[in-house]
């Protein structure tokens, strides 16, 4: 991917749509129980960006916040009509958020970078032989491209699974 690529999306009945205005920093397939729970599939597809980087074109999702087992918030954006999670913040970090890489409109666009929580895995759900994959959580300086890394310090947060 390119820093200068758009990308466009929306929920299921297009009530909210979302514009990105570059591309992510980092995007993951998930397959921890939770996000199996939550998306109601084998694993979440998140695309990691600045909020700032993601401008509404129309509507304005909700915020349904869940518990964690580590105790931090997690917040998914949702329509408030068709009830489609569009994006998440994990940890009420609100300076970015974990697009749902399946809400956008041309999600073959943003492939996986690595596949976590692997241990978790549906058995029946291939991976494929050349993914990048972790069996729980990754280090972001070993496994995060170097401008990617840039852009999430710029943010002031700190470093996932810190």
């Amino acid at each position: 991917m390119t820093e200068t690529h758009s990308h466009t999306g929306s929920c299921f009945c297009g009530a909210v749509q979302y514009r990105l205005r570059r591309d992510p920093m980092f995007v993951h397939a998930c397959h921890c129980r939770d996000c199996r729970k939550q998306t109601g599939g084998p694993y979440a597809i998140n695309a990691l960006i600045e909020r700032s980087e993601v401008e509404l074109v129309a509507g304005e999702p909700v915020r349904h916040t869940q518990q964690t087992g580590s105790g931090k918030p997690h917040d998914i954006w949702r329509c408030g009509a068709c009830g489609n999670a569009v994006w998440s913040d994990y940890g009420r970090r609100e300076v970015m958020v974990f697009i749902r890489v399946a809400t956008l409109d041309e999600p073959e666009r943003c492939p996986p970078d690595m596949h976590i929580f692997t241990r978790s895995a549906l058995p029946f759900t291939p991976i494929p032989d050349e993914a990048r994959q972790c069996r729980v959580f990754y280090d972001m300086t070993d496994e995060w491209p170097d401008a990617a890394l840039a852009r999430f310090d710029r943010l002031g947060t700190r470093r996932l699974g810190a």
